[in-house]
C-alpha cells in the first residue's frame, strides 16, 4: 500500500516516485476500459432495445461528463421542456435534467401510472437527493420517508380536529412575534415571515411545546432544507462514483452533517424525559402519559419498524415547512391585488368562526378560501387579468412555467398502452399542461378566487373542486397511491394562519416589489423577496377566545 508523502518528499524531488506506485498496469488500464466499453455498449442497447423517446437537449460532444448540459437545463428548464412539449405535441420525450435523463409525460398517462406498484416514489427522492451520503438520510436513507407517510396518513390526520386549538394559538404568539403588533404601516420580506410563521406551527404538532418556540431548532428546521437542496444540487454535477469523496469538502454538505448533529443534541433530551415519565408513571401506578405530536407518533409506529428520531423529525419537517410556505406566500400575493375578494374572505372568517368557533366543520365551512387556495395551486405564477392570444396553446405561452409532478423511478421495465416503453432505472415525470388548458378551464390563466366554489355547485363535480382532492387535472400535490399524505394537515394549518393574519393585519403590496415566480430547473417557487407593508387591526373576532 501506497504511504503518504511528507513534506520532505515534496522538496527533495522524490514526490514523482510516490505518484509512480499509483500508476494502473496495463492489465488494470485494460479491465477500466472494458467496464467503460460495457457501460457505453449496455446504453447503447438499451437505447435501441426500447426505442426511448426522442432526447430534446442533448449533451454537446466535448460535454463527456454530462454538467454542461445540466447546468443548462437549471436555467432553462421551463423553455426546454416547452420546447419538447412543441416539437412532440404533447407525446412523451425525454430531458437530461440536472437529476438525469427524465421521460416526460402528458396528464393523459396519469391515471395509468399513478398506482404502478413498479415505478417508485421513494426511489427517486432517494436518487435525486443523495439519501445514501451522511447528512442526507432524511431524503429516503433506511425508512425515513416510511415512517413520515405511515405517521401522516394514520395519525397526523386522524388527530387534525384535536390539534386545531393548540394550533390556533400557536399561530396568534407566532404572528405576534413575526409580524408585531403595531398600528403602524411597515415593511416585511412576505416569503421570511411566512417561513417563520409556518416553522413555528408545524414545529407545534411535530414537537409539541417543548421544542416549537426553541430558536435554535426553528433555524434548523428552515436551513437544512435550503443547505441540502443547493448541496444536493452541486453534487448532482458531479459523476457519481465521485459523489461519497466530494461530498465531504462541500461547505453545504458540512453545514447538512451539522444541522443533523444539531437535531439530535436538540430531539434526544426531550424523548428520554418522556421515557423517565412513562417509567415513572407505570412504577406508580398512575395513567402513562401520551402527547399529540409527532414524537409520540413516530415512538407508536417504531413499534413496528426501527427508526432514527432526529432522521424522521428532520423529513417531517422537510415536508411540512417549505412546501406550505410556498403556498401561502404565493396566496398572498394572489389576494392582495384583488381587494374585493380580500373583503369576502374576511366576511366568510367572522360568519364561520362568529358561529361555530373552532368547530370540527370550521374549517371545511370557509370553502372560498379553500378555492381560492386551490386556484393558487393551479395557476402558481401571478398573471394578469388582460386578454391573452390563443394562437398556440395556452400551455405554451412564453411567461408560462410548466409545473412537472409525480417524479418516479422505474423498479422494472414499464410498458405502456401508447407503447412507450420506461427502462428499469429510467425517471419518468408528468408535465402539468392542464392546469392551464382552455377545454378543462374557462380563462385559464386569469386568477378566479371564485372558480372552485362555483365548482363546488356543479352536480357530478362537488368533491373534485375541495382543495384536498387529486386528479389527472389537478397535480399539485400528485395523484394516485403517492399523493402527499400531509395535504389535510397543510389545508388546514393555512386557513388557520389565513384567519390570523387577514383578521388581524391590513396588508399591501409595495410597490415596485418582484412578485415573479422563481423557475430554477424542475422547481417554480413563489418569490420570497416580495415585500409587504402591514399594520395591525382590530379583528372583528377575537380568536384566542374561541
Amino acid at each position: 500500500m501506497a504511504s503518504k508523502p511528507s513534506a520532505s518528499a515534496l522538496a527533495d524531488g522524490s514526490l514523482p516516485v510516490f505518484l509512480d506506485s499509483f500508476r494502473l498496469s496495463s492489465e488494470a488500464w485494460s479491465i477500466l476500459a472494458a467496464l467503460l466499453a460495457a457501460v457505453l455498449a449496455y446504453k447503447i442497447w438499451t437505447d435501441h432495445k426500447f426505442k426511448l423517446p426522442p432526447l430534446i437537449n442533448p449533451p454537446k460532444s466535448f460535454d463527456l461528463s454530462g454538467a454542461a448540459v445540466k447546468k443548462d437545463f437549471v436555467q432553462r428548464s421551463n423553455e426546454i421542456i416547452q420546447e419538447g412539449l412543441k416539437a412532440f405535441g404533447g407525446e412523451p420525450y425525454s430531458v437530461i435534467s440536472d437529476t438525469g435523463r427524465v421521460i416526460m409525460l402528458a396528464p393523459k398517462h396519469v391515471d395509468e401510472i399513478r398506482n404502478d406498484p413498479k415505478l417508485s416514489f421513494l426511489k427517486n427522492t432517494e436518487h435525486d437527493f443523495h439519501a445514501y451520503l451522511p447528512g442526507f438520510e432524511p431524503f429516503g436513507a433506511g425508512n425515513a420517508i416510511q415512517m413520515l407517510i405511515m405517521v401522516a396518513k394514520k395519525q397526523l390526520t386522524k388527530f387534525l380536529a384535536k390539534i386545531t386549538k393548540p394550533l390556533s394559538d400557536e399561530t396568534a404568539f407566532s404572528f405576534q412575534t413575526v409580524l408585531g403588533d403595531s398600528t403602524e404601516w411597515h415593511e416585511v420580506g412576505l416569503g421570511h415571515s411566512i417561513l417563520n410563521i409556518v416553522s413555528r406551527l408545524s414545529s407545534r404538532v411535530l414537537l409539541g411545546p417543548e421544542i416549537c418556540r426553541n430558536e435554535e431548532w426553528l433555524n434548523i428546521t428552515v436551513m437544512y432544507v435550503v443547505d441540502s437542496f443547493v448541496a444536493a444540487e452541486r453534487l448532482r454535477i458531479v459523476p457519481k462514483p465521485l459523489r461519497r469523496i466530494v461530498h465531504w469538502f462541500l461547505p453545504e454538505c458540512q453545514r447538512v452533517r451539522s444541522h443533523v448533529a444539531q437535531t439530535r443534541s436538540i430531539i434526544q433530551p426531550v424523548i428520554n424525559a418522556r421515557a423517565r415519565e412513562k417509567r415513572a408513571a407505570a412504577q406508580e401506578g398512575r395513567p402513562i402519559p401520551t402527547y399529540d405530536d409527532a414524537i409520540q407518533w413516530g415512538e407508536e409506529e417504531s413499534a413496528r419498524s426501527k427508526y432514527d428520531p432526529a432522521i424522521y423529525q428532520l423529513a417531517m419537517a422537510g415536508a411540512a415547512i417549505h412546501t406550505t410556505t410556498d403556498l401561502m406566500t404565493q396566496l398572498i400575493l394572489n389576494i392582495l391585488p384583488r381587494p374585493e375578494l380580500l373583503a369576502a374572505l374576511r366576511s366568510e372568517m367572522i360568519d364561520v368562526l362568529g358561529k361555530e368557533g373552532w368547530a370540527k366543520t370550521s374549517l371545511y365551512n370557509l370553502k372560498l378560501m379553500d378555492s381560492a387556495m386551490k386556484e393558487t395551486q393551479r395557476m402558481k405564477p401571478i398573471q394578469s387579468s388582460e386578454s391573452k392570444s390563443f394562437t398556440k396553446p395556452v400551455y405554451l405561452q412564453a411567461d408560462n412555467p410548466i409545473p412537472v409532478s409525480m417524479g418516479r423511478i422505474a423498479d422494472a421495465d414499464v410498458y405502456l398502452s401508447d407503447g412507450t416503453v420506461i427502462p428499469k432505472g429510467m425517471k419518468v415525470a408528468v408535465a402539468n399542461t392542464s392546469r392551464h388548458d382552455p377545454i378543462i378551464y374557462e380563462s385559464p390563466l386569469e386568477f378566479d378566487g371564485y372558480r372552485f366554489l362555483r365548482m363546488r355547485q356543479t352536480p357530478g363535480k362537488e368533491n373534485q373542486a375541495h382543495f384536498v382532492t387529486t386528479s389527472p387535472d389537478s397535480l399539485g400535490f400528485g395523484h394516485g397511491q403517492h399523493a402527499c399524505p400531509g395535504r389535510f394537515f397543510a389545508a388546514n394549518e393555512v386557513k388557520i394562519a389565513m384567519c390570523h393574519l387577514l383578521l388581524k393585519y391590513d396588508l399591501e403590496l409595495v410597490p415596485g416589489s418582484d412578485f415573479s415566480v422563481q423557475v430554477h430547473g424542475f422547481s417554480l417557487n413563489s418569490n420570497r423577496g416580495a415585500k409587504i407593508r402591514v399594520r395591525r387591526r382590530k379583528e372583528e373576532i377575537n380568536l384566542e377566545s374561541l
